[in-house]
């Protein structure tokens, strides 16, 4: 298992009715979040919920304790995973179109 990140991935316990001020406040027992993005979870390829800690510790951390099963974010079990970049979305035509690619 990698360590060291600061991503941490959703893969499930969160429904469509999940907000993302829900999920932050869950995860924000862990450390300071930069970045909380509830992901694309109406379109195909479903993108997953993901958070950016500022610090790895805290990532470390917040994962650890889902990984024993006492995070709960509306009453679900958080299920996730280090945010890797095979679990990051391609660009879009139009944003590859925009770089000139």
């Amino acid at each position: 298992m990698a360590t060291g990140g600061k991503e941490i991935e959703m893969t499930a316990g969160i429904s469509v009715s999940t907000t993302r001020k829900t999920l932050k406040q869950e995860l924000e027992r862990y450390g300071e979040i930069e970045i909380c993005h509830m992901g694309e979870r109406h379109v195909e390829p479903m993108q997953m919920p993901w958070v950016r800690y500022a610090k790895p510790e805290s990532a470390e951390a917040a994962l650890g304790a889902i990984k024993q099963g006492i995070v709960f974010v509306d009453g679900v079990l958080l299920q996730a995973d280090w945010r890797t970049s095979k679990n990051r979305p391609a660009p879009r035509a139009r944003e590859a179109d925009d770089r000139g690619g």
